[in-house]
Formats: C-alpha cells, sequence, structure tokens
C-alpha cells in the first residue's frame, strides 16, 4: 500500500515528504492507521547525525491511531483498538514492569 512520510535523507536537508510503499504487516506486526504522531528529541538527535543511521530514514515512533490490521502472530490488539505507540520494548524486564 501507498503511505505518505517525511523521510531525512541526510543530517543537513529538511524532511521531504514523499509517497513509499509498505508492505502488509508481518506475522508479529500491526498497522496502524495514525492520527497523531510525533518527532521526538530521540529522532532529533539521529536525524542531526549525534545517533547513527543509514540514510534515507523514516523518523518517528511515537504517535496514537487505530489498529487496522494484525499480523498472524498478534493477540493483544485487533482491528478497531484505539492504541499509542512507541519504540519497541520487551515487555518483561525490571524497566518494563515498573510502569
Amino acid at each position: 500500500m501507498e503511505i505518505l512520510a517525511a523521510i531525512a535523507r541526510d543530517a543537513e536537508t529538511p524532511y521531504t515528504l514523499e509517497a513509499c510503499e509498505l508492505s502488509e504487516p508481518g506475522p508479529d506486526e500491526v498497522l496502524v492507521e495514525v492520527h497523531a504522531c510525533g518527532i521526538c528529541h530521540t529522532d532529533s538527535s539521529v536525524k542531526s547525525g549525534a545517533l547513527p543511521v543509514k540514510y534515507p530514514v523514516i523518523l518517528g515512533h511515537e504517535g496514537a491511531g487505530i489498529v487496522v490490521e494484525t499480523g498472524s502472530n498478534v493477540s493483544h490488539v485487533k482491528a478497531g483498538d484505539h492504541v499509542s505507540m512507541s519504540f519497541g520494548s520487551c515487555g518483561g524486564c525490571g524497566w518494563c514492569h515498573s510502569g
């Protein structure tokens, strides 16, 4: 499916809004219709080159939306669920369980 994304092509030039091809969700993935998103300090640090990255890159790991489709192994959310998104976490360590 075709989506629109803000692409960082290097550390110096502004983001460009471009059409991209997004594959269907894999077995452990969730497709979310994004209603709100943000570029945080971590993303800005990656864009500026302060954190290592291979360009081009689509940044932004914080957002909110509605689940559209889930992969075959996903059981904790379903289509129609409202979700908030952040970076991946293990879900099992002390930091994850501490809230």
